[in-house]
């Protein structure tokens, strides 16, 4: 197979979103073994071998060889008769390895029968006739002598993989931190795993500097990398950092920039779904295991809704089980503004919060929200979940409900002296009794 991907670059690039340096092509100080007008190489060691392309920012390519066969990692954007270009460089059997499935990382890999790349990336790959092998993490090429490691670095994209050569202190990472310029095409929890987990596993093993996959000679990939990428992600999706606008109408329109120049590109059109998911996550209703007396009677429900929200403070209210489904109920005066906006939606959500809260809930029980932002006068910070229903940050319990009945009760249908006393003040105030509002719970969400 002897054809570039070139129907496809145009596609592939696009997905790239050509936010790399502008570099068009290094010049390094090696000894130079091959160069035309797509490709040069140059000689790192005796048996290591850099090439770069001229089309995306230094595309960079890296021979491998051992005693028996050698790898090319990755393979430029376009460069034609790239096999026998490497076969000129060694005569050991050269297999395709890619750091994932961007079109300036593989553009060239028709020219080989077969490659081998992570399973999640292989869809950007459409027009590759060859052989497809799909890489396990942890998975071992033994060239003879030299042994490459498959480490999953998901971010850049889904199928990023970094290769780690065992038994030394290098690794080969693509596009995975950056090349001083990242472009987080998934999300950045995602980052923040892969950067947890290669923190952890390099100090393990002692991996310190990684080539990258636009390396134009003084940009080698570093522990400090890591921990900036995973600083910046934490605070982003933290809502403590957030970047200058690029302008960008799509793909990514976000980036911070550190002083050492270090760029970091993300989009924030799924910014709030992703701070949520990262926060909180689902519990089932059968599986949640708070004390429901302390949390209604202790911490207090806060109750909110309605599409310009408003918020109450609850200190009666319970769960159970109705129409076979499992149910809150809250016992509301009638003339309450919050019960006004849960009709007029057919949703509300229950939040409970920390003791370091208390006061700021408290702001929610002693004025009414027809003629004041009560929000405004907390700390608290509202947001939406992944539904669209009304919430807060700082909530440590968020349970969502759908209204199935506001039922009114009057001293009449109550048996002790305090209770139809509670009632008659509750009338006299709203001209109306008491409501006993039930909701289906349609999730439940917790603190992290």
């Amino acid at each position: 197979m002897k054809k570039t991907l070139s129907a496809a670059i145009a596609v592939l690039l696009s997905i790239c979103g050509f936010a790399q340096e502008t570099k068009n092509q290094a010049e390094l100080d090696l000894p130079e073994v091959y160069r035309d007008r797509n490709v040069v190489f140059w000689k790192l060691d005796k048996n290591t071998w850099i090439g770069s392309g001229n089309r995306v920012s230094s595309e960079t390519l890296y021979l491998i060889e051992g005693k028996d066969k050698a790898v090319l990692i990755d393979a430029g954007t376009n460069i034609p008769d790239l096999d026998k270009i490497v076969a000129g460089i060694t005569r050991k059997p050269v297999s395709l390895l890619l750091t994932h499935g961007h079109g300036d990382h593989a553009g060239a890999a028709g020219c080989f029968d077969e490659l081998w790349m992570n399973k999640a990336d292989e869809g950007m790959l459409r027009n590759y006739k060859g052989t497809i092998h799909h890489i396990e993490n942890g998975q071992r090429f033994d060239l003879g002598g030299r042994i490459l490691e498959a480490f999953y670095t998901p971010g850049h994209t889904n199928g990023s993989v970094t290769f780690l050569e065992v038994g030394t202190d290098k690794g080969y990472s693509g596009d995975a931190y950056g090349s001083t310029n990242l472009l987080v095409n998934t999300d950045l929890a995602t980052l923040i795993n892969t950067c947890t987990e290669s923190l952890k596993y390099y100090q393990e093993k002692g991996y310190r500097n990684f080539y990258p996959g636009h390396y134009w000679g003084d940009n080698l990939e570093t522990i400090d990398r890591i921990e900036e990428i995973l600083q910046i992600s934490k605070e982003v999706l933290a809502g403590t950092l957030e970047g200058e606008d690029t302008g960008s109408k799509r793909g990514l329109n976000r980036i911070v920039t550190l002083d050492n120049g270090f760029r970091f590109n993300y989009s924030d059109r799924t910014i709030a779904q992703q701070r949520f998911n990262y926060a909180y996550k689902a519990v089932a209703a059968e599986d949640f295991e708070e004390n429901i007396f302390n949390l209604v009677g202790k911490d207090f429900t806060v109750i909110t809704a309605g599409e310009n929200p408003n918020s109450m403070v609850a200190s009666w209210g319970g769960v159970g089980i109705m129409f076979n489904k499992p149910v809150t109920w809250n016992f509301l005066r009638a003339n309450r503004y919050t019960l006004e906006k849960i009709r007029e939606t057919g949703t509300y959500t229950m939040c409970y919060f920390p003791d370091q809260y208390k006061g700021d809930i408290m702001q929610f029980g002693t004025k009414s929200g027809r003629n004041t932002d009560k929000m405004a006068q907390t700390k608290l910070t509202p947001m939406a979940t992944p539904d669209g229903y009304p919430a807060y940050q700082e909530a440590k319990i968020i349970i969502e409900c759908k209204l199935i009945a506001a039922s009114t009760v009057s001293k009449d249908e109550f048996y002790t002296e305090e209770s139809k006393t509670f009632l008659q003040e509750g009338y006299d105030d709203a001209k109306d009794w008491h409501k006993l509002v039930y909701g289906e719970i349609t999730n439940i969400y917790i603190k992290k």
